[in-house]
């Protein structure tokens, strides 16, 4: 079981990577814009949203043609580690 709070201070610290690195971008916009709305989601809503990036951040990254900095590459592995979790995830909103 993953806790909430560990889901948003990943995705809060992506966020002000991704935004630092490659402000303008869609990837930084979407990031941003999940960040937001994970804050204000619990329970199903809550990994819901976190598996609808899982399955669209990659290819909004595609499309912008986007490297990672190290730390950047380091919190996105992180982040998508969790992709991995399957039904353990859904029990994230603690």
């Amino acid at each position: 079981m993953v806790p909430k709070k560990e889901i948003l201070a990943l995705m809060n610290t992506l966020n002000v990577e991704i935004n630092y690195f490659h402000p303008g971008t869609e990837l930084a916009k979407y990031v941003k814009a999940t960040a937001k709305e994970l804050t204000k989601s619990d329970g199903v809503a809550l990994t819901g949203l976190l598996q609808q990036f899982l399955n669209q951040a990659p290819v909004i990254k595609l499309s912008d043609k986007i490297t990672f900095t190290p730390t950047e590459k380091k919190l996105w592995d992180k982040l998508f580690s969790y992709n991995k979790l399957e039904n353990n995830l859904w029990a994230a909103s603690y």
